[in-house]
């Protein structure tokens, strides 16, 4: 999925955001809300997270559009997938990655 310039910088803004917090996750297999995403601070973003049930099992981050509820709305804008469970700095980084920005 080709993401605008327009989300890229909205995304990255949210991203400044999360690195100052302490995110928790509900990890299912579906996609779940993050816990201290700060939604209100980051522009209509919300923060999700789930795990595969099978296979690898990896752990998924992504950022999505937030409902009127506040709510992911999948399909994720960015996302990014991990062997074990992140940490918020891990988090940043790689979506920052799949953003294609520089974090310098």
């Amino acid at each position: 999925m080709t993401i605008s310039n327009a989300d890229k910088k909205r995304c990255n803004a949210a991203l400044d955001v999360l690195a100052t917090k302490t995110l928790s996750y509900d990890w299912s297999s579906s996609w779940a809300s993050v816990h201290d995403g700060a939604t209100s601070q980051l522009g209509g973003l919300k923060p999700g997270c789930r795990q595969d049930s099978t296979g690898a099992r990896l752990y998924w981050v992504g950022l999505f559009n937030a409902g009127s509820n506040k709510r992911v709305q999948p399909p994720p804008l960015v996302q990014a997938s991990f062997d074990h469970v992140p940490t918020t700095a891990e988090v940043v980084a790689a979506l920052r990655a799949q953003l294609g920005w520089c974090v310098c």
